[in-house]
């Protein structure tokens, strides 16, 4: 893994993917491809976008395709033009889970990282970003390692969205943070089974886009530990609850549109926004308004097919 001050983030890419089975027994989820582009091209863009120039991609022995499609430079292909010189000055590498026994396990596969005491971000690829700037960037983990605190990407979902996603991450803040403050985050659902819940009017969703810190790998050690004991995974979720308890988990209010890919309904969503987003882009284009409604999507000419990038 490459080390130094260079802004770094780790994607976990280690999982099984049940939630997309049967599909990702032949194809691993994380190149399932959302529009044109595999999903974790997608996160690797936003990484990209957000600052980060280390980027450790999480793999499996057992999975091979993922390990082969970075290491080969797959990953660079279709890469939208504006990121092209952040991917030519950042280093992406991977890292080996060697067992899966969930997110926390696949953390600490960035053994060298943790070990300097380094901070750095995480970033879920199956939760893919459709429009919105990155949730977190480096300088978030810039402002979190000064701290002993954990900060994490929060977004809002209605209950008119809330079937595409799945039933984890419902959030409580703290609104009486001072304006420009990061609120505290008091509270977390343990994970559930069916879909999102949310309010009526609406209801905070903490987002997989989180920083890794020394309060975070001290309580990550902890449920890691418990669950080993039980042979059950370690999940981030846990250690997130836990971090609440302790006053410690700060929230970064995040707009955006943010679609749940490893949720079979959220990542039918996610094709139809994007179809949406280039018949749109096609009529701007045809009109001469230009614009690039949402991320991933590039202006076609008249003569492009729809999905051509």
């Amino acid at each position: 893994m490459t080390t130094g001050d260079r802004p770094r983030c780790l994607i976990p890419a280690a999982g099984r993917g049940t939630r997309l089975a049967p599909v990702t027994s032949i194809v691993p989820k994380e190149l399932l491809p959302v529009g044109t582009r595999p999903m974790l091209q997608w996160c690797l863009t936003e990484a990209l976008e957000a600052g980060f120039l280390d980027i450790a991609v999480v793999t499996r022995d057992d999975k091979p395709l993922v390990g082969d499609w970075v290491r080969s430079g797959t990953w660079t292909e279709g890469l939208l033009e504006r990121v092209r010189p952040a991917a030519e000055r950042a280093g992406v590498t991977l890292v080996h889970q060697v067992r899966q026994a969930g997110v926390v396990n696949a953390v600490f596969s960035a053994a060298a990282w943790i070990e300097e005491g380094a901070s750095f971000a995480v970033l879920l690829p199956d939760n893919v970003r459709i429009a919105g700037p990155p949730p977190l960037t480096a300088a978030h983990v810039s402002e979190a390692a000064g701290g002993a605190v954990v900060l994490a990407a929060c977004h809002r979902v209605g209950p008119e969205t809330a079937a595409f996603f799945g039933n984890v991450g419902r959030a409580e803040l703290d609104e009486r943070a001072p304006a420009g403050s990061r609120p505290i985050v008091t509270g977390i659902q343990a994970r559930g089974t069916g879909p999102f819940r949310a309010a009526p009017e609406g209801s905070w969703r903490l987002a997989p886009r989180y920083t890794v810190t020394e309060a975070w790998v001290r309580i990550a050690r902890e449920v890691a530990a418990e669950a080993a004991s039980r042979d059950v995974q370690a999940d981030d979720v846990d250690v997130h609850r836990r971090l609440v308890s302790g006053g410690i988990l700060r929230a970064v209010p995040w707009e955006g549109t943010l679609v749940d890919a490893g949720h079979p309904t959220g990542y039918l969503r996610a094709q139809h926004l994007l179809y949406a987003a280039e018949e749109r882009a096609r009529e701007e284009a045809e009109g001469g308004a230009g614009n690039e409604p949402l991320i991933g999507i590039e202006v076609p000419t008249r003569e492009e097919p729809p999905w051509r990038s």
